[in-house]
């Protein structure tokens, strides 16, 4: 992905993880967008290149989100 005005944040292993993080940054006002390769998901890949999904906000987020994320696996 070659946006620049997107910020990669995270990159999750499989769809559910990054549906997972999706779901908590937008539930807290970050408009988030995320992309991975459809064989992934297809195939249930999860360790793989291919299994990866790249997460990515607005660039004027980026920085809300990168502090979200690291609280959000700081609970864990």
């Amino acid at each position: 992905m070659k946006d620049k005005k997107l910020h990669l944040v995270w990159k999750a292993s499989g769809y559910m993880d990054a549906q997972l993080i999706k779901n908590y940054l937008e539930s807290l006002g970050i408009e988030v967008f995320v992309f991975s390769e459809s064989i992934g998901a297809a195939y249930g890949l999860t360790t793989t290149p291919s299994g990866e999904s790249e997460i990515y906000v607005r660039n004027h987020q980026a920085d809300d989100a990168d502090k979200l994320i690291e609280e959000y696996f700081s609970k864990k």
